[in-house]
């Protein structure tokens, strides 16, 4: 009987091991991933789930599509996968399941021409505000949305700040993730940035359901490279670069 039992337990401790093994033997050998464009945070997002990637043995490829259908191809499966999102945004798209650890966070800031503002304008009934956003800068456009304000799209941040100077617009909404912001570069510093962020969010890396196994261990190999202090390098780096004037 006893023998019988150690048996069982055997069984039992080896059935425990199986879907961890097969969970292991069901990744991908390669992903796609859905980006946006490629601007300073989309760079530090990438080189951060390429190291995350390989830690799995997965290689990690990249494909530039317009904000809305890059959400769309990862939802149908087209793609594995979309860069980073914010959460409002994915909960549209049922196929998309998050990796549970944040991949960036950021704040948007309202920029303005005068400096002696200091909180947003009011929004008029018969006028209303209109604000300079970056086309595919969907935190930007909800925000723009929730203020009633008018939003002006733009296929750069050069053009949205060409925007503003030439008082085509009120004001300009502008993204800073991880400190990785366009605002870093001396072209903007004759502008205004209001004192207090209109909008803070946190962004997650996303991948179709197919793969739901996988954000499971995306989130862990995460966790380590934050703590690993690998994270942290990456983001220095690229802020560094954007500093330099290389993007």
């Amino acid at each position: 009987m006893h023998l019988k039992n150690l048996f069982c337990a055997g069984i039992l401790a080896g059935l425990s091991q199986l879907p961890a093994a097969l969970a292991a033997s069901e990744r991908p050998d390669k992903v796609r991933i859905a980006v946006i464009d490629d601007v300073p945070s989309t760079i530090a997002a990438v080189q951060i789930l390429e190291t995350a990637y390989q830690r799995l043995d997965i290689n990690m490829t990249t494909l530039v599509a317009p904000s809305r259908r890059a959400l769309l191809m990862a939802d149908t499966g087209n793609l594995d996968g979309d860069l980073f999102r914010i959460e409002t945004v994915a909960e549209g798209y049922p196929n998309l399941v998050r990796v549970d650890f944040p991949l960036l966070k950021g704040k948007l800031h309202a920029v303005v021409r005068n400096r002696e503002i200091q909180q947003l304008p009011e929004s008029r009934t018969n006028d209303p505000i209109k604000v300079a956003i970056r086309r595919g800068v969907i935190i930007a456009e909800n925000t723009a949305t929730e203020l009633d304000m008018e939003s002006i799209h733009a296929e750069s941040y050069k053009q949205v700040r060409t925007l503003l100077e030439m008082r085509r617009v009120d004001l300009a909404f502008v993204a800073s993730i991880e400190g990785i912001t366009p605002l870093a570069n001396a072209d903007w510093h004759h502008l205004h940035i209001l004192p207090e962020p209109v909008a803070t969010f946190t962004l997650h890396h996303y991948l179709n359901r197919r793969h739901a196994g996988l954000a499971e261990d995306l989130a862990e190999v995460l966790v380590q490279l934050e703590q690993e202090g690998v994270r942290g390098q990456i983001l220095r780096t690229v802020r560094g670069k954007q500093r330099d004037g290389e993007w």
